[in-house]
């Protein structure tokens, strides 16, 4: 269903789709593992909490922007060579 609707508002190509459902992906495990850390020391420990999200997302953001430009890189290369 979410699909449906990001095709008919969007208009998203498939490849940018697919890092966008990875990257909430990648969210949801970040939440368990920070579930898990919270439950592991009994208590919420907003400093290491806080740590751990920083490297994570800063990773995260920089393996997505690195696959998007390789992405959108190669895909304009395929659409140059079908054009012809």
């Amino acid at each position: 269903m979410i699909e449906l609707h990001l095709d008919l508002k969007f208009h998203m190509k498939p490849w940018k789709k697919a890092l966008l459902f990875s990257s909430i992906f990648y969210l949801i495990i970040l939440f368990i593992f920070i579930v898990i850390i919270t439950f592991a020391l009994k208590d919420f420990n907003f400093g290491l909490v806080a740590a751990i999200s920083v490297v994570y997302m800063s990773a995260l953001l920089l393996g997505f922007q690195y696959m998007y430009r390789r992405f959108d890189e190669k895909f304009k290369i395929l659409n140059k060579d079908l054009s012809k």
